[in-house]
């Protein structure tokens, strides 16, 4: 993307900022009486704010010129009583604020990880982990900032400058003219310098997102960099999105960097000018020395304000960014319609009906795929890598829907049910295994979270693993060995007594004898399941009810392992491959030995 689209997409996404952070309002409603007595307190606040200076005047001009000392500890009592007023106000106020707003945004943060549980896998597949991690944090933090008390600040600040104008025409219009001569600079700070704050701001925040995904990918894949030795291609690449950050960072910092000077210089500036025509106003006898006095504080409090809101729009173009980018993630729609029928209890028939599927427009992985599984039945999916055999699986997954054609559940489309209802009867074992930290008890509850101890034992003892349930694993399981986090894996698969078992290639990870072992208690376990099994290993979809080669997108040959080689096609061939025709036929048998020697044990388990 160019530096002209790139600020273009800021640009726009700045015009609806407005609309989005509009959005979260239902999250404020439950807190309206809150929001009301902050906004009281706010009030009582900008009052005394707006009365102290004006002390000053009445002290000097009433009672200290005068030299009246009997009512002045009078009077500075009650200044002292009005500014505790204020004190506490501002306090409350505060406090009220900080309630509402990290209330509103444990909600804002609940609903968006619970919306992001939901997307369907094509979402992740276009946005990198990092961005989605920056959505639930850096997103949500600019959204806090705001909710807590800036939006209430900003209110009050701008009202305490309208009365400071209001009080200081009314006091002496001469002096309050010299006080907004100083106007014209803050114009400028607040017209030209904020829209490049805003542009400035919304880069930082996209090329933290860069960051963050770097960062991830590159943790994620650690060892891949260590064991090839990448760290210098690695570290290049991730001080490219670095140096990125660091010059939109900079940018940002110098743009704001001259906006708080120019603030700052136009009240020294204006004070300057108070203090010399006042001054020869009170010398000339048609002005008071009080009243130069309180100008001078109205002065001084009236850019205090001015600093707030300097800061406040700062934050809110923070915010106006977020909430573009949060809403942009709760607008993409879930993968669960609302109002479809349950899915029936499933019996196990499979059909699709000439389906066609691509992961890009154009472009089709599956072309026309049609095969049926009777219930009981187990369907094994060979062929090259690239073939296709993922996408039919990721297919009967439901984590895409296909272009053209149906895919039957016992005769029920199953983009027209329910989809947790459909998913809660299938199990999905991976090549690679994906386990979470905690105990193996936890983990093996993710499959069925009503299971009993004895339960949780059965189905470790089924997939052939003998591990405590009270052992804690590591992130992705990493105090396990490669073997042991699949059949784990297997076990969860178990656990939820699944009517449809899918195997992507999920005995890749384990040794033959191992595999032979997880085959033979499986027998009995998949009796009435349908079972679709991926498989580059031959060797263990020989008993396959219907084999199925898949090459280009297509089915190319089905049938039997038996059928299949007296066909002499595609799939004798890959056997011939995999030397499946003579030296893993006799390893095969061995491992058949071994298991119906010494492990009867596991094989009878239910």
């Amino acid at each position: 993307m160019s530096e002209k689209d790139e600020l273009e997409g800021v640009r726009t996404r700045g015009s609806k900022g407005f609309a989005a952070l509009w959005a979260f309002r239902p999250y404020l409603r439950p807190h309206r009486m809150r929001l009301l007595a902050a906004t009281v307190l706010m009030l009582v606040s900008a009052a005394t704010t707006m009365f102290l200076p004006y002390a000053s005047r009445i002290a000097l001009d009433n009672y200290i010129i005068p030299q009246r000392p009997q009512g002045l500890l009078q009077f500075i009592a009650l200044t002292i009583a009005v500014a505790g007023l204020g004190a506490l106000a501002t306090t409350g106020r505060a406090r009220l604020m900080a309630y509402v707003g990290q209330e509103s945004i444990r909600s804002i943060r609940r609903d968006l990880f619970a919306h992001i549980q939901e997307l369907p896998v094509s979402f992740f597949d276009r946005i990198p982990v990092g961005k989605v991690m920056t959505r639930l944090t850096s997103d949500v933090d600019a959204l806090a900032d705001l909710l807590s008390g800036t939006i209430i600040q900003m209110f009050g600040d701008a009202l305490t400058l309208v009365g400071f104008l209001v009080i200081m025409f009314a006091v002496d219009w001469r002096l309050a003219l010299v006080t907004v001569a100083g106007l014209p600079p803050l114009v400028f700070a607040f017209s030209y310098l904020s829209g490049q704050i805003e542009r400035a701001e919304d880069t930082v925040r996209e090329r933290a997102s860069a960051v963050n995904a770097t960062l991830q990918e590159n943790v994620s894949g650690i060892r891949v960099i260590q064991a090839f030795w990448a760290h210098r291609k690695f570290g290049e690449r991730f001080e490219q999105v670095n140096q990125s950050l660091f010059a939109a960072s900079q940018r940002a910092l110098f743009v704001f960097a001259f906006f708080w000077p120019t603030v700052d210089f136009t009240w020294v500036a204006s004070t300057g000018l108070l203090l010399f025509a006042g001054g020869y106003w009170v010398l000339q006898g048609t002005l008071t020395i009080g009243t130069l006095s309180a100008f001078i504080g109205y002065g001084g409090q009236f850019f205090g304000p001015l600093h707030g809101l300097s800061q406040a729009y700062r934050v809110i173009q923070r915010a106006l960014a977020g909430a573009v980018r949060i809403q942009e993630v709760l607008k993409t729609s879930s993968e669960r319609l609302p109002g479809l029928p349950a899915m029936p209890p499933i019996l196990g028939e499979v059909e699709f009906d000439h389906v066609t599927f691509g992961y890009e427009a154009g472009r089709p992985v599956l072309q026309d795929i049609c095969l049926r599984a009777a219930p009981g039945e187990t369907v094994a999916l060979v062929g090259h890598t690239g073939a296709g055999k993922t996408s039919i699986i990721n297919l009967l997954c439901r984590f895409y829907e296909p272009q053209a054609g149906v895919i039957r559940v016992d005769g029920q489309d199953i983009s027209q049910v329910d989809l947790d209802s459909y998913r809660r009867q299938t199990a999905l074992v991976l090549q690679e295994p994906f386990l979470f930290s905690g105990t193996v008890r936890e983990n093996l509850r993710y499959g069925n979270i009503h299971a009993t101890d004895e339960e949780m034992r059965a189905a470790l003892a089924a997939a052939g693993l003998d591990l405590p349930l009270d052992l804690v694993l590591h992130e992705r399981g990493g105090n396990l060995s490669s073997g042991q986090r699949q059949l784990l894996s297997f076990a969860r698969a178990i656990l939820a007594n699944p009517r449809i078992l899918i195997l992507d290639e999920a005995t890749a990870h384990v040794d033959t004898l191992t595999e032979r072992k997880v085959q033979a208690a499986m027998q009995r376990l998949l009796q009435g399941r349908t079972a679709f099994v991926i498989a580059h290993r031959l060797s263990t979809i020989q008993s396959a009810s219907q084999i199925l080669v898949i090459e280009g997108g297509r089915v190319v040959e089905r049938g039997t392992h038996d059928k299949l080689l007296a066909a002499r096609g595609r799939y004798w061939q890959l056997c011939q491959e995999q030397n499946l025709l003579d030296g893993e036929a006799e390893e095969a048998e061995k491992a058949d030995a071994q298991v119906a020697s010494g492990y009867d044990g596991v094989a009878g388990t239910s």
